[in-house]
């Protein structure tokens, strides 16, 4: 199943009596595709998960997982997406980034990690603009927390360690959100 194209109860159902929800290097991939999708279903993640659940979003840091918006096809049909489900939109603006002009237009590139506090710690906060989506609740409330954020994180080998084939290092992004 595509999960950026689940229903509202298709997501409930997975969900259910779920503690920890893992975006293991997805999340920049989904926003790339839309991110007025993602958006709206980490929003619908939100009514979906129960308070205390953790969503631990592991991605490639840096510039790996920046994204423009403005200035190309794709860029353009996801902000016009994003402007229409009430996700972000150039306007949004405090994380982004001015890139170079591709046409008449501005390229504006945000990271993702900006895309993923602005959704979860702004947007949601504030109701999302659905009661369904901020559980209910009247007035919306707060969510969602962050109780962990590493920028740039190495995944190394130690040395004592042996493995069948060559592994490299990485280095990763890690957010931890707590659900409220």
């Amino acid at each position: 199943r595509d999960i950026l194209d689940m229903s509202n109860q298709q997501l409930k159902d997975l969900c259910q009596d779920t503690k920890i929800v893992t975006l293991m290097f997805t999340l920049n991939e989904l926003y790339s595709i839309s991110i007025a999708k993602t958006t709206k279903m980490l929003l619908d993640l939100t009514g979906c998960l129960e308070e205390g659940c953790l969503l631990v979003v592991v991605d490639s840091p840096g510039s790996y997982s920046t994204l423009a918006l403005n200035g190309t096809k794709d860029a353009k049909k996801n902000n016009d997406e994003a402007s229409k489900e009430g996700g972000v939109s150039q306007e949004v603006g405090d994380g982004s980034v001015e890139g170079e002009e591709e046409g008449e237009r501005k390229v504006k590139k945000y990271p993702m990690k900006w895309l993923l506090d602005h959704t979860l710690l702004e947007v949601a906060n504030a109701g999302g603009g659905d009661e369904e989506r901020s559980g209910g609740e009247e007035g919306g409330g707060k969510q969602w927390e962050k109780v962990h954020s590493e920028d740039s994180r190495w995944c190394r080998l130690r040395e004592e360690l042996k493995y069948p084939i060559a592994l490299e290092d990485m280095r990763m992004q890690v957010h931890v959100y707590r659900r409220l």
